[in-house]
């Protein structure tokens, strides 16, 4: 008797805690660009003046990842209008560029694709900022600025991917190549920075508030824009002063399709989103939820789908400026289903793209964001300068690294591109043309709302993670916390092998073994770099979460000016 009143007198089980508030919500890879963006909406701003400091922000704390010499996808929902619209910053190629840029005698040089000024594409970020605060803004330019602005002057704690960027090869590269580089992101010793140490960057403070009162032309014209062609130039580069006063952003209509009832709007080419709704249209034909969460069959068919879907990216996108991209049959529930058809549940196999996919000529590292407000404004962003630190090249006193963008064209025919994707002509190197991008943000609406604003960072496994995180909210029902936390997996090729975290059973390894699968066992204290942002709302509040495998934080918004903060801290902004 008294083990049964004991059993009661202390609960087994209940609700973890779940960071959410009611007046808005964000989520990003760094504590700071969540602060900025949070405290946007507590002045009053709206989701798009908080998207613009929270991308700003990063700019400045997580210039490894992005930077105003890079460029975003961003996918936003007006909910006064109620439509979705998606903005392609990502950046061109200069007018200059042809298919031959990245060759010699025939071979591709991975030295120019990699660190020299041919691998710049025309920065698009500034331009993203500008247009969205204008066309959806409520505030101006200097008062987005103003947390960027601090940072960068008053300094930041270093993140934790911050400090361990210097043990890549690919940064120890630019620092032997640039004094400048060294000078900017290293300690006045040359040692480099660790996890926590204050760091500042004054020469890109004012670049910031110089531009936030005179204008974002500012930096595409005149003495900025001459010392960033200088640059890149200086460095085997083909720009030209016009390419950046000529250049504009571009709307692409968002692509869209339903899973189980729930409305799925994802980024159009040049970006991911195309793979990812077939993905999420092929896995349709299968009970995953009966399956079960991570067992081998779920696992197995999942991966069948990834591989079949990059399987025809390989062939089927480009800039559909430039290309004509069959969009609407390849998200057609039909294709899918005959592409469903090809999986064997028993064994993995090697998928060919589809013939009837090719495109046809017309004639004639990386930081994703999330943030809901309390009026049903959605901004789902991912922003790059490719490579850490992009190319390495430097403007001289202007505080900032340019991009290696493109780097994701097609060098030529079947070349890999240094995240293990092979392409064909479609995304061939042409002036004025984007290339192609795993970048893939994302919104799912349910009941004609937003539900979930999801989104990644990680070259190709931004697409599998967030297809992961999807599947994970829609077919098993996990709140953010969960969805963005869970072992992950990425099979691009069944040569190149299925990656499996830490977490997935020898069991479960077993069982895909004898399916033929050539499994890739990450290591154990290390992750697949799937790092997920995601806000979730549901019953009138926002539920906000972050990975924990970069420096992520997932941030709320309660009444007063309370805040919320993944870990799960609270604070209040000053009165």
């Amino acid at each position: 008797m008294s083990e049964n009143k004991s059993q009661y007198m202390w609960p087994a089980t209940w609700k973890k805690p779940y960071v959410y508030g009611s007046e808005g919500a964000v989520s990003c890879n760094n504590v700071y660009a969540t602060r900025a963006g949070l405290e946007i909406l507590h002045q009053g701003g709206n989701a798009f003046d908080a998207a613009a400091a929270i991308s700003l922000a990063l700019a400045v704390v997580e210039p490894h990842h992005s930077g105003i010499g890079g460029g975003c996808f961003s996918l936003s929902y007006i909910a006064d209008t109620k439509k979705t619209e998606a903005l392609d910053a990502r950046g061109i190629a200069p007018k200059n560029a042809d298919s031959n840029l990245f060759l010699q005698n025939g071979e591709v040089q991975d030295e120019w694709k990699d660190v020299s000024g041919k691998s710049v594409a025309i920065p698009g970020l500034y331009k993203a900022i500008d247009t969205i605060l204008k066309k959806y803004g409520t505030m101006s330019l200097k008062q987005i600025s103003q947390p960027a602005i601090r940072y960068a002057k008053n300094g930041f704690g270093v993140s934790f991917t911050g400090s361990i960027t210097s043990d890549d090869n690919s940064v120890r590269r630019k620092c032997n190549l640039s004094k400048d580089f060294c000078r900017l992101y290293l300690k006045s010793d040359g040692s480099s920075y660790r996890f926590g140490e204050l760091m500042k960057n004054p020469e890109l403070g004012n670049l910031l508030e110089t531009i936030s009162s005179d204008g974002v032309e500012k930096f595409y014209t005149g003495t900025i824009a001459k010392k960033i062609v200088d640059a890149i130039n200086a460095r085997g580069g083909i720009f030209t002063l016009e390419d950046l006063a000529e250049y504009e952003p571009k709307f692409r209509t968002p692509i869209h399709t339903n899973y189980r009832g729930y409305e799925v709007v994802a980024f159009a080419p040049p970006s991911g989103g195309c793979a990812l709704l077939e993905m999420l249209n092929i896995l349709e034909n299968y009970d995953l939820k009966n399956m079960g969460h991570n067992s081998a069959q779920s696992i197995h068919t999942i991966t069948e789908a990834m591989k079949l879907g990059f399987a025809d990216r390989s062939v089927a996108m480009g800039d559909p400026d430039f290309v004509k991209v069959n969009i609407k049959h390849i998200l057609s529930k039909e294709y899918a289903a005959k592409r469903s058809s090809y999986i064997d549940l028993y064994h993995a196999k090697e998928f060919a793209p589809d013939s009837e996919i090719d495109v046809k000529d017309y004639p004639g590292n990386t930081s994703h964001f999330v943030v809901m407000d309390r009026y049903g404004n959605t901004v789902s962003q991912t922003q790059t300068v490719r490579d850490w630190f992009g190319c390495g090249i430097v403007v001289p006193h202007c505080g900032f690294i340019l991009n290696n963008a493109m780097s994701d064209f097609s060098a030529k025919e079947g070349a890999l591109t240094s995240q293990g994707l092979a392409y064909g002509n479609a995304n061939c190197i042409e002036g004025g043309k984007t290339p192609l991008s795993s970048m893939s943000p994302t919104i799912v609406f349910k009941d004609g709302k937003p539900f979930l604003a999801i989104g990644a960072a990680g070259g190709p496994r931004i697409i599998t993670g967030t297809l992961q995180g999807i599947l994970n909210a829609v077919d098993f029902g996990m709140m953010p916390e969960q969805l963005v936390r869970m072992p992950f997996i990425t099979c691009l090729t069944k040569a190149q092998g299925l990656e499996l975290e830490s977490g997935i059973s020898e069991d479960t390894k077993n069982l895909l073994k004898a399916k033929g699968h050539k499994i890739v066992t990450v290591p154990d204290g290390l992750v697949l770099s799937s790092m997920l942002n995601c806000v979730m709302y549901r019953d009138g509040q926002f539920y906000p979460c972050a990975t924990e495998r970069v420096d992520g934080c997932g941030g709320a918004l309660m009444p007063g000016g309370h805040i919320l903060l993944d870990g799960i801290c609270q604070e209040e902004f000053e009165k």
